[in-house]
Parts: structure tokens; C-alpha cells; sequence
């Protein structure tokens, strides 16, 4: 009976999730994709519902096999988690960094060999050699250390090794789960299509080459906002004002607005519809500067920007911080390059929230200590 009881209980819980899940990514289509939380979110909920289903396939074997189900049975199952999650994981992990390893080569060949150029090589080491390694240094402990005489019954020593390998294998879920919800949210951030109902478009810059000229990268993005500025006169007749945003590198010749803000010149804008910021420095000061020139000619204007596909996210997660309620528009870039561009948005979305992936790591560990206290406790009572 208890069996059928707890069976029911997953069972809800799991198909809550999926449900929840399914009604919250709705509700986030139709609201702003760019909250951080949105990815997180999406991490949580793939993690639970694995546990969920973990369990729920537990019960399900104790159930058929008629099998007596206790409550320590149950808690070793959690514990042995993360483990199951991680190897499962390795098989998708080897195919997405496969597809961004090749694309980092065809990126070598055409820009050279980089830091930058070979981030998928990074990534496949830090996900499948870190749980490779992992399960190795535990499976030597328990068998050249924990196997000897005064260790192997000392349960002060399992515990250590049970949950500070507990605590390694659910960081590397943790990282691995906030990775596919953000590919969830930068796939849904490219594919925005913002309503034609704009006052100013922030065209975020890049670096141009040495005569001034834009790049294939900014140049693209320009004639993404010059088509979409065409589309929402034509649709509407409502004119867009460009702000084409950037500073000067150290290698450049002009700040990238005043680039961009002569090669819309020269493609048909008339100058009052041009307001070039020429002072940011980064994708923050984008916003944080362009911002200043909104507010000075229309607080209320409604506002979008064009930047490249694979950089969609981060920049509306930033614009939130500067506190513009922007809509994006993506350009598109050569094959080889958006893949591993995402990946350094990616660690760049990391970065960017440090404080609160260390909170998450403290927790994490603080719940391991935890579960690892009160196993030794269960132990030295039995």
C-alpha cells in the first residue's frame, strides 16, 4: 500500500512538471524572452524532472517485482542520481561539442588558431573529460583506498568519499542542465520576430577593419535594422531612428557608430534619423549609453536591436539591466562561426551572473554536507 501511495505522489509530480513547464515557456513567448531566470528555469525543471522520472522508474521496478520499498532505499536512489544523469549525459554532450569542434576547425581556417577559435575543444573537455574524470578518481578511491584495513569500516571516510563525489558529479549536472537551458532560451531569443511598431533601433557594433569599413559581422547586422526599418515603413509607415552603437578600439581609426552611421548615410537615411553613440566599450555600454540618447529625444519611444543570431540572448539579458524593454532582431552569420560564437556568449552568461552560480555552489555543497551528516548518523544508529 505505501508503495502505491508514494508511486502516486511521483507520478503527480512528474507530470506537474512537464505541465509547468510546457505552460511557462508558453507564457514566456508571449512576455520577454531575455530574463535570465528564463534559463535557469528551464535548467531546474530538466534536472527535477529526470530525478522525478528516476524515482518514479524506481518505484515503478519495486512495484513490479514486488519489492519492499524504505525510505533508506529510496534515498540511496537520489543519491546515485546524479552519477546515472551524468553518464546519460555524455552521449548528447559528445554530439554538441562534435558539431562546435568542427566548426571550430573550419574557424581556424578562415581567422587562425585562437583561444577563442577552439571553444568547443574547451567545452568537451571541461563536460566529458571532467565526468570521465570524476567517476575515474572515484572508482580509485574505492579501490586502492577505501579497500584497505581501518578504512574500509570507518564510515567517516565512506561519507567523505560518497558525498564530496556526490557534490563534483551535481556541479557538473548543475553546469551541464544551465547549459541546455541556455541553448533553449538563445534559440527562442534568434528566432524573435518583434512587431512593427518601433520608434529607434539600437544596432549593436563590433570591431571594423583597418579603413574605417564594416566587417561581414556588422555589416550584417546593419542591414538587418536597414530591412527592418523598410518593413516597418512599408507595413505601417511608421519611420525607424537608427542608433548605430560603439566606441573606438585602440586599433581603429573611427568609433564603430560613426562607421556604421556613414554606411547607412550612404544606403538611404537621412541624417536627423541617425544618432550614432560612439562611446561604449561593450555590449553593456551599448545599451547603457544608447539608452541616454532615447530618453533625451523620446522616454516613452518603444525600442528594438539588431545583433547576431548567436548573441540575441545575452544582449536583451542586458538591456533588462540598463532598464530597456527591448524586442531583438537577428542576423545571420556564416556556419562555422555561430556555433562557437554561442559558446562564448555562454561562458560570457556565466560570467555574468558569477555571484549567483556561487550562491547555487554553495547550496549544492551545503546540501551534500547536509545529506552526508545525516547518512552518518542513520549508519551509526544501525
Amino acid at each position: 500500500m505505501t508503495v502505491v501511495v508514494i508511486f502516486n505522489i511521483f507520478f503527480a509530480l512528474l507530470l506537474g512538471m512537464i505541465i509547468a513547464m510546457q505552460f511557462l515557456l508558453q507564457r514566456t513567448l508571449h512576455r520577454s524572452l531575455y530574463y535570465y531566470r528564463n534559463a535557469v528555469f528551464i535548467a531546474g525543471i530538466l534536472f527535477l524532472s529526470m530525478l522525478m522520472l528516476s524515482l518514479y522508474s524506481y518505484l515503478l521496478s519495486c512495484l513490479m517485482e514486488t519489492k519492499e520499498l524504505t525510505l533508506r532505499y529510496l534515498f540511496i536512489e537520489f543519491v546515485r542520481f546524479p552519477k546515472r544523469f551524468s553518464v546519460f549525459a555524455i552521449p548528447l554532450f559528445t554530439v554538441i561539442c562534435l558539431i562546435i569542434s568542427i566548426s571550430n576547425l573550419a574557424l581556424i581556417r578562415h581567422e587562425g588558431l585562437r583561444l577563442k577559435n577552439i571553444l568547443g575543444v574547451v567545452l568537451g573537455i571541461l563536460v566529458i573529460g571532467g565526468t570521465v574524470a570524476i567517476h575515474a578518481a572515484s572508482s580509485l578511491v574505492e579501490s586502492q583506498i577505501l579497500t584497505r584495513e581501518g578504512i574500509l569500516g570507518n564510515p567517516y571516510f565512506v561519507a567523505l568519499h560518497t558525498y564530496l563525489n556526490l557534490f563534483l558529479l551535481l556541479m557538473m549536472c548543475y553546469f551541464e542542465c544551465f547549459f541546455l537551458g541556455t541553448v533553449v532560451m538563445a534559440y527562442l531569443a534568434a528566432r524573435q520576430k518583434p512587431r512593427y511598431d518601433k520608434d529607434f533601433i539600437i544596432i549593436l557594433g563590433c570591431s571594423i577593419d583597418k579603413k574605417g569599413g564594416l566587417r561581414p559581422l556588422l555589416k550584417a547586422r546593419t542591414n538587418r535594422a536597414i530591412r527592418y526599418a523598410w518593413d516597418q515603413e512599408i507595413a505601417t509607415g511608421k519611420p525607424v531612428t537608427y542608433i548605430p552603437s560603439g566606441g573606438q578600439g585602440e586599433d581603429e581609426i573611427m568609433s564603430e557608430g560613426s562607421a556604421m552611421e556613414l554606411y547607412l548615410l550612404a544606403h538611404g537615411a537621412e541624417s536627423e534619423e541617425v544618432h550614432a553613440e560612439k562611446r561604449s566599450r561593450n555590449t553593456y555600454e551599448n545599451f547603457l549609453f544608447s539608452k541616454q540618447i532615447i530618453d533625451e529625444l523620446n522616454p516613452e519611444a518603444k525600442v528594438c536591436f539588431a545583433t547576431t543570431n548567436y548573441h540575441m540572448f545575452r544582449s536583451g539579458v542586458l538591456a533588462k539591466r540598463v532598464g530597456l524593454d527591448a524586442e531583438g532582431i537577428a542576423s545571420r552569420t556564416k556556419w562555422y562561426f555561430w556555433p562557437n560564437g554561442f559558446v562564448r556568449e555562454f561562458f560570457a552568461i556565466l560570467d555574468l551572473q558569477k555571484k549567483e552560480h556561487l550562491l547555487a555552489t554553495g547550496i549544492i555543497f551545503a546540501g551534500c554536507f547536509i545529506l552526508a551528516i545525516f547518512a552518518l548518523i542513520f549508519r551509526l544508529k544501525a
